[in-house]
């Protein structure tokens, strides 16, 4: 079946073909590991959807495997777009993503619960000092790009 085409962000999933899917393709196949590549063959099968959210995890985005514009745009960024401020006090599924990434490459050990607490906000001083960002423990721009950064090293199954 044809992948609809509305504007430079289709809505592009599991059963869809055409030069859209294979542009995407070709945008998710850099950020996989080496093994996981597939062949950008215009087809939007279980590789590509399985590609989609690994991106959706690198970019802090839920994971559904239809690629949307958020998707896109963070592809095209090579970075989160359109992400909040996050600090201390927030308590979001957001913050639990952050955390779930932190904890998976060993930089967190508490709970993935959602809570911007101090935990978190140590773990994210950590990161900020290592990436030689400003250490503030707030997440903005520059340490979403290096949490992102962080969850690309990391396998998603």
């Amino acid at each position: 079946m044809p992948a609809e085409i509305s504007g430079n962000f289709p809505t592009l999933k599991i059963g869809l073909e055409g030069e859209k899917v294979k542009e995407l393709q070709q945008l998710l196949n850099p950020r996989l590991p080496g093994p996981d590549r597939f062949p950008a063959n215009g087809i939007f099968g279980s590789e590509t959807e399985h590609a989609v959210e690994t991106v959706q995890y690198q970019f802090f985005l839920k994971q559904t495997g239809i690629a949307d514009e958020m998707v896109w745009k963070s592809l095209r960024a090579k970075a989160p777009v359109g992400k909040p401020l996050l600090r201390r006090g927030i308590k979001s599924e957001l913050v639990a993503m952050v955390q779930e990434v932190l904890k998976d490459n060993g930089l967190y050990g508490g709970a993935v619960d959602g809570d911007f607490g101090l935990g978190t906000e140590t773990a994210i001083k950590n990161v900020q000092r290592t990436r030689r960002l400003a250490v503030d423990g707030i997440i903005g721009n520059q340490t979403w790009k290096a949490l992102c950064d962080i969850a690309t090293f990391v396998s998603v199954d």
